[in-house]
């Protein structure tokens, strides 16, 4: 009895016994990883552009046992360039999984756009001189505009605060044609063309489809927006 009382007691004093690490891991080397790992995922989506990359908190310094020592990062399947990218440094030992990791990290990219040089108001149309070329921090799943001309003329269809980089989605075409309009008609029909001349009767913006009616047959046609004068309709 008393012997089996001294293997017990051998047991809970080698379960008490402190563990010996061998080797500590330093946060510094985590971040290393993961920092890394970002830097693949954005070259593997080809992104080329000036970025930065920041970590929002310090990782811990990990003791580990004695073994070979593997550390792997995880990402999620997109990096956001505008809020945080969460990360997970996953720590191996001989193989097996010995602690996870998780961080966050800020993931900036910045780009030479256009940027508004004032508020740009509702349907107003808009110039070169609206606008300046700056690098700004950018979004990646929007695409920034780089040359003035790919809205210049065009009007936004909500409001652009000053200091804003824009993306032609912000903009559309000004109101062409406005009801009581009078406009010609383009009418093409198996390659045949003529021309006849009718009434707006709906307002419509350059490439929109409007109603109009043919002021010598009275017919109501469907017609496409050509310019401020012209409509199309083809049979």
């Amino acid at each position: 009895m008393k012997k089996i009382f001294f293997v017990a007691a051998l047991i809970l004093a080698m379960s008490l016994t402190p563990h010996t690490f061998a080797y500590t891991i330093m946060g510094a080397e985590l971040q290393a990883v993961a920092f890394d790992a970002l830097e693949d995922a954005l070259a593997e989506r080809g992104e080329t552009r000036r970025h930065e990359i920041f970590f929002m908190q310090s990782a811990p310094d990990i003791k580990l046992p004695e073994g070979v020592v593997d550390v792997k990062a995880g990402l999620p399947t997109q990096i956001s360039y505008t809020g945080l990218t969460p990360v997970r440094a996953s720590i191996f030992v001989n193989g097996r999984l010995h602690r996870t990791v998780s961080f966050t990290a800020n993931v900036r990219v910045y780009d030479a756009v256009i940027v508004a040089n004032h508020d740009l108001r509702i349907e107003v149309p808009v110039t070169a001189e609206d606008f300046h070329v700056a690098e700004v921090a950018i979004d990646g799943r929007n695409e920034y505009v780089k040359d003035v001309s790919e809205v210049a003329g065009l009007v936004p269809h909500r409001f652009i605060r000053g200091g804003s980089p824009v993306t032609k989605g912000y903009f559309q075409q000004p109101i062409a044609v406005n009801s009581g309009q009078r406009v010609n008609i383009i009418i093409r029909y198996n390659g045949i063309q003529a021309m006849a001349r009718g009434i707006v009767m709906t307002r419509g913006r350059i490439g929109a489809l409007v109603k109009v009616k043919n002021e010598t047959s009275e017919k109501i046609l469907t017609a496409k927006v050509i310019d401020s004068q012209t409509v199309e309709v083809t049979f």
